[in-house]
């Protein structure tokens, strides 16, 4: 408790439940897969993300209502985002055109949101299509968006140039990711329903590499590169 204290000691609110958020959905993933593989539930090397979700009890219902906590509340970070840096291009006199493509990050956070939501409540075993359909349209989104949004943040006066390269590395990373997990696909199998395709028994080491992928993409591309808007919510608050 001390520890979580000395932590948020200085962060404004709209940090803490970015950070809170992030925290939820990082122990989710790692939890799931730890309770997972010692049940005997998956092998160590590698499961998808989306198998944790497969044995109900207990990692399923960990993975289930964690992921879903943390989309719910990224909800009223988006929306602080969207007025930071609203503020912010006007500061700035930016162009028109930046302000639209503040609109479109924010458009497509929620829509993003509203997938990932969706995504975490289709288990894997039972809705193949529906989460494999989801789940595409939400990385879809994330990328994209991360990327209109590092074209944003260049045309706000003194934004730190480190941060926006590291950024556009953590993104990316994402896309890199991305195109790597559908090459390590096995042959004849369809990247969003490779379970369907595989079936419950298959051994993971059939797609270790394309599930180390999966994680790496998740790891940069969105706990990572989300974690770096702490310098967004800096002295913010989510209730005025």
């Amino acid at each position: 408790m001390d520890f979580m204290k000395l932590i948020c000691r200085n962060q404004s609110g709209a940090q803490k439940l970015l950070n809170c958020m992030l925290l939820i959905a990082f122990l989710t993933l790692i939890s799931s897969y730890i309770i997972g593989v010692m049940n005997g539930h998956h092998e160590a090397w590698l499961p998808t993300i989306s198998e944790l979700d497969e044995y109900a009890n207990p990692e399923g219902m960990i993975w289930t209502f964690g992921l879903t906590l943390s989309g719910v509340m990224s909800i009223p970070v988006w929306m602080k985002l969207y007025e930071k840096w609203d503020r912010e291009l006007r500061a700035s006199n930016a162009d028109r055109k930046w302000h639209r493509a503040n609109l479109m990050v924010f458009v497509m956070t929620q829509l993003a949101t509203v997938s990932f939501i969706w995504c975490v409540n289709f288990p894997l075993n039972k809705y193949a299509v529906p989460h494999g359909l989801t789940a595409g349209i939400y990385f879809f989104l994330v990328l994209t968006l991360g990327t209109i949004a590092i074209l944003v943040v260049r045309n706000i006066d003194n934004y730190p140039k480190d941060l926006i390269r590291l950024r556009l590395v953590l993104n990316l990373a994402g896309y890199a990711s991305f195109i790597l997990l559908g090459l390590f696909v096995p042959d004849g199998v369809e990247p969003l329903f490779m379970y369907k395709s595989l079936g419950p028994d298959h051994l993971h080491g059939v797609h270790a590499w394309t599930s180390f992928f999966e994680w790496m993409m998740v790891f940069t591309a969105q706990i990572g590169y989300f974690y770096t808007l702490n310098h967004d919510m800096k002295g913010e608050s989510i209730i005025e």
